[in-house]
């Protein structure tokens, strides 16, 4: 028995096609895991003004923050100008909380402006690197998303 392929075939081809596409979403999709960024994303947003005037004082230094990864780890390196600085980076993993990275830095006066993230808190994957500083007086934001490939 053959049968023949005629507009009343392909809908219901296409209803079977569909119902399997649902029912493959209903039970397997639910269990991807994912996290908030924040547990009190709430008040973060209402301080979120704060952030985007620190966002404008990156923007007015004259040179552009540079960033490098390496095999050892990654590299930052601040505009010179800058006085002594002093504040923290995150590293945001956003498929698991438990590889967030947060560590304060200080850098002196007339060192080199230079920030070094070893890659023992690095494991492979996507970033979004955060550096919140104070510097004469002013404070600063800056973010980047961030591929780390080396293990």
């Amino acid at each position: 028995m053959k049968i023949k392929f005629n507009w009343g075939t392909g809908i219901i081809l296409s209803l079977v096609i569909f119902i399997n596409f649902i029912i493959y979403i209903t039970f397997f999709f639910p269990h991807v895991g994912s996290q908030l960024v924040s547990d009190r994303y709430y008040e973060e947003e209402i301080k979120y003004q704060n952030i985007i005037n620190e966002k404008k004082n990156v923007l007015k230094l004259p040179q552009k923050i540079k960033i490098f990864i390496l095999s050892s780890g990654i590299k930052i390196i601040f505009p010179q100008i800058l006085d002594k600085m002093y504040g923290f980076f995150t590293l945001l993993r956003f498929s698991s909380k438990d590889l967030d990275v947060i560590k304060p830095f200080k850098i002196l006066k007339y060192s080199k402006k230079i920030l070094f993230i070893p890659k023992k808190f690095l494991k492979k994957g996507n970033y979004k690197l955060i550096i919140r500083w104070n510097s004469n007086k002013k404070k600063y934001f800056f973010e980047k998303d961030l591929f780390w490939m080396s293990s």
